[in-house]
């Protein structure tokens, strides 16, 4: 009878054990939820409109990844309908994605996952599991980046990537859409090589002398065009002329890459001027603007990365060089020069 009572007291206490385990998970789990709809964007990004720009374009980066989109759709993103107030709640934020949960659309798509190991800096650390906190890259003491204007040219871009790899320098390719589309295998080319594409519009207008959707389509086109070729958009915008202003500068959610060091190799069409133009600026930070489509600048570049190696510079590519995650709306010209627009 004892072992009896015994067993009947040890099974009804693990009832109500397992009723109040089950009873305070339910309740963890209300509570986690509470916290999560109380957020808002503004408390997530400690209240920048550029890094919700930026979380906006990452939601359009990562449905195009996840759902194979024609042209016609990659150039309707820019009209997917994403909020824009920072007291904005549209949102799921679990321990590995920030889940956005879209109105109707064109794409019939309910919401967007995506990863935090993409969204470190942007959302702020506090909101974060330890793994994704941002810690600022390690970089040498002397760093410049690269970057090349109006390719991919079928011949010359090839010729300068193997450049490149000689050298083990990476650079960022603002792309021309027209030409991306006549030449997509060069373009997967410069990403298979581990450079970065940017987007530098379909034919290289001012868009400042543009309106608004006339500017939204030169960017539309050459994210379709550069899709259609890799798989991937552009995460940069750089305007032809640099030439960009409040208006069109935040039309795009993206960053807007300048420079520093302007090598005028457009203008010299000589690569000796080239060069002594480019060793006679550059300083630690640079942004250095080429180009591509000019045999005298191609030829140029070898001698560029060997001197300035020798003066003990680094190449990398812009995250390491700015060190800071890259803000939509927000211009870039070097390291610790960045602009609103």
């Amino acid at each position: 009878m004892i072992t009896l009572f015994r067993n009947h007291l040890f099974i009804t206490l693990g009832i109500i054990a397992t009723a109040i385990t089950t009873l305070g998970f339910q309740t963890n789990q209300k509570v986690a939820a509470a916290t999560s709809n109380q957020l808002t964007y503004g408390k997530i990004t400690n209240n920048s409109l550029h890094r919700l720009g930026t979380i906006r374009q990452l939601t359009r980066s990562q449905l195009a990844e996840d759902h194979h989109l024609t042209g016609k759709q990659v150039q309707q993103l820019v009209y997917l309908p994403l909020p824009k107030r920072l007291t904005a709640h549209n949102f799921t934020l679990s321990r590995t994605h920030l889940t956005i949960h879209l109105v109707k659309n064109s794409y019939n798509v309910n919401e967007v996952a995506i990863p935090l190991n993409k969204l470190t800096g942007i959302i702020l650390n506090r909101y974060m599991p330890k793994q994704y906190d941002y810690v600022k890259p390690a970089t040498p003491k002397k760093v410049v980046s690269l970057t090349f204007d109006d390719g991919p040219d079928p011949t010359l871009t090839p010729k300068l990537l193997k450049i490149l790899q000689r050298y083990h320098v990476h650079a960022t390719f603002f792309e021309v859409g027209s030409s991306v589309m006549k030449y997509p295998a060069v373009s997967r080319s410069v990403l298979k090589d581990g450079n970065q594409i940017g987007n530098h519009s379909r034919n290289h207008p001012q868009l400042t002398n543009l309106s608004n959707s006339r500017a939204r389509h030169q960017i539309a086109l050459t994210d379709a065009a550069i899709y259609k070729a890799t798989g991937t958009l552009p995460q940069y915008v750089r305007p032809p002329y640099g030439a960009i202003n409040s208006r069109v500068g935040n039309l795009f959610d993206r960053p807007i890459i300048q420079w520093s060091v302007d090598s005028r190799d457009w203008a010299y069409l000589n690569t000796p001027k080239t060069v002594n133009h480019v060793l006679a600026t550059t300083h630690n930070g640079s942004i250095i603007l080429m180009h591509d489509i000019h045999p005298t600048s191609v030829a140029a570049v070898p001698q560029i990365i060997s001197t300035l190696k020798k003066r003990g510079y680094t190449f990398v590519l812009l995250p390491n060089l700015i060190q800071r995650p890259l803000l939509a709306g927000l211009q870039y010209f070097g390291r610790g020069d960045y602009r609103g627009v």
